[in-house]
């Protein structure tokens, strides 16, 4: 009940709009998987038209990974809002180094504002995907064994057994490790996601509910993660989803 209340609150706050302004909107779902408790945390942050947004998706379900999990998220939005992405993540990268064994957790963070390209930072397999209003575009790469593998020239079928085996996270974020990329400023619909929607939500699925609630980023979010269902052996990962929105140009 009060994570239903906590995402209501944060639903309704995030579409305010400045004063004489077109606001960014967006939507913010999460949806705990079948292994309590849930591992995924996200926030959001607003200055003036600026907004900041992070998603952050713990490995396993012991306490201390939990915990990390939600205390993280608002600091990537804060220290990201004054200093930026990368900034951001390492800061939350030496807070696992508070833990007797550094919990290991991927996060994906943005920055979007008017008049500027979405600016996107991200270590682990959280992922950034954009929608163009024809096609749905995956913005960071994973960093798995199994990417790696790909790159090295490794078969498909041999590299896919490995994506799921991360290669680094936030505990190593720093400035060789954390990733960046720009989505153009014409780009108006940019989704940060866990795994537990990627993995378990097809493509084809995640565009046609793009192209269903292209103008609903709350909508969007609540569907992305209500879409991620149980896999073959009855598991479903916690799923989380930011939407951002900019308003028509």
């Amino acid at each position: 009940m009060a994570t239903d209340t906590r995402q209501k609150t944060m639903a309704e706050t995030s579409v305010n709009r400045a004063p004489g302004t077109e606001a960014i909107t967006v939507g913010m779902a999460g949806r705990p998987g079948t292994e309590p408790p849930c591992a995924d945390g996200y926030d959001l942050q607003r200055r003036g038209q600026r907004v900041c947004a992070a998603v952050v998706d713990g490995a396993g379900h012991d306490a201390a990974v939990v915990r990390y999990a939600q205390v993280v998220p608002p600091v990537i939005t804060h220290i990201g809002m004054t200093m930026g992405g990368l900034a951001a993540l390492t800061t939350a990268g030496q807070m696992a180094h508070a833990y007797d064994i550094p919990p290991h957790a991927s996060a994906v963070y943005a920055r979007m504002e008017p008049g500027q390209p979405t600016t996107i930072h991200w270590i682990g397999d959280c992922r950034a995907y954009a929608w163009d209003g024809a096609a749905l575009t995956q913005w960071s790469t994973d960093q798995t064994m199994g990417q790696w593998l790909r790159r090295n020239g490794v078969a498909v079928e041999l590299a896919a057994a490995h994506d799921n085996w991360s290669r680094t996270g936030l505990a190593q974020a720093g400035a060789a490790m954390c990733r960046e990329t720009q989505i153009p400023e014409h780009v108006r619909l940019v989704l940060l996601v866990t795994d537990g929607v990627s993995d378990q939500v097809s493509q084809e699925a995640m565009e046609g509910l793009c192209r269903a609630h292209e103008t609903e980023p709350q909508t969007l979010a609540e569907a992305l993660t209500a879409a991620a269902q149980d896999d073959g052996d009855g598991y479903r990962d916690d799923a989380t989803v930011i939407a951002l929105l900019r308003p028509p140009s």
